[in-house]
């Protein structure tokens, strides 16, 4: 984790240092290449999973339930937020002042990032978006890659490229200043609306699922997106109390369930931040909003949330081995 951010903050310094050179301009479809290799290799490590292929038709439809209704109720939580405690601006008393696109357009024109064209590639970005993740798992699973880059070393090195590329892309804007003088501490509601709306529809799916406790949903739910030490931790605890093997079963829909709230949220950024606002997406990221998904996120909702997003992510992972812990011993 402090890795992650360490090298996302040296990549903030570069931007912030190198701001006037011309070859900045290529990163926006530099940080598009990447997000597509990640989801790649997230793919392969889902394909080559064999604890995620060979129960997919079982567990994976539990994993499902639980994942959607915890990234609806990390929607709902931070709508309510927007709705209720910020009433449509996260920062100061008015928004952020437009961009120079929005100030170039006269009356009765279309700004050109909201027009047709536009809408049209972001649509076309979503099906590309999917279709690496599909192709790395059919890759993963024919078993034709070697193991170094199914192992999550791989995928780790590409991540860190993508926080460097980010972070220069916040550095070198020239809103960066009033982006962090104008962060409010009533934004750290945040964290605290995530977890709150995960384990309500944590408690809400269990009544739908028959073959899990209450606790045990809970356990699953308060991985938020943090799929290796929840499904371990679940796995180690459970096993003293239900035996080796269905610890094994819980600890592969914990492992399934937070890998797929990480997937929706790189999958469906836009579609959340358009239909739950700016908040949601950052929300449904849970303890990946600093590393995997914060790509994702700043480019659906904005560079002025990235630190709202990594702090976000900072404090909902501290959570995850508390919660998970408590609700898997119960």
């Amino acid at each position: 984790m402090f890795k992650v951010l360490f090298i996302t903050f040296s990549g903030i310094a570069i931007g912030y240092l190198l701001r006037r050179a011309s070859w900045l301009g290529f990163l926006p479809r530099s940080i598009t290449f990447t997000i597509w290799l990640l989801l790649f290799f997230f793919g392969l490590q889902a394909g080559a999973n064999e604890l995620v292929v060979n129960n997919l038709g079982t567990l994976g439809l539990t994993a499902l339930e639980i994942s959607v209704a915890c990234s609806l109720g990390s929607c709902v939580a931070a709508w309510l937020l927007m709705k209720f405690f910020f009433r449509g601006h996260l920062f100061g008393a008015s928004p952020l002042p437009p961009t120079p696109a929005q100030e170039s357009v006269q009356p009765g024109e279309v700004c050109p990032e909201q027009s047709p064209h536009r809408n049209v590639l972001e649509m076309l970005g979503g099906f590309i978006v999917v279709a690496f993740f599909a192709a790395g798992s059919i890759v993963g699973w024919l078993g034709f890659i070697p193991s170094f880059l199914t192992d999550g070393s791989a995928s780790m090195y590409v991540l860190y490229a993508l926080m460097v590329q980010v972070g220069a892309s916040i550095g070198c804007d020239s809103k960066l200043k009033e982006i962090i003088g104008s962060l409010r501490p009533k934004l750290l509601l945040l964290p605290l609306g995530t977890i709150v709306g995960t384990l309500v529809s944590a408690v809400v799916v269990s009544f739908f699922i028959t073959d899990m406790e209450l606790a045990d949903c809970l356990a699953v739910g308060a991985g938020f997106g943090y799929y290796s030490l929840s499904s371990v931790l679940i796995s180690q605890i459970k096993e003293a109390q239900i035996g080796a093997a269905l610890a094994a079963q819980l600890g592969t829909i914990a492992l399934m369930a937070n890998i797929m709230r990480e997937v929706i949220t790189l999958l469906f950024a836009p579609v959340i931040c358009k239909v739950f606002g700016k908040l949601a997406p950052i929300s449904v990221g849970g303890a990946t909003s600093m590393d995997s998904t914060l790509p994702a996120i700043t480019a659906a909702c904005g560079k002025e949330l990235v630190f709202i997003s990594i702090f976000h992510g900072v404090l909902v992972d501290f959570s995850v081995p508390f919660l998970v812990t408590f609700f898997a011993s119960l």
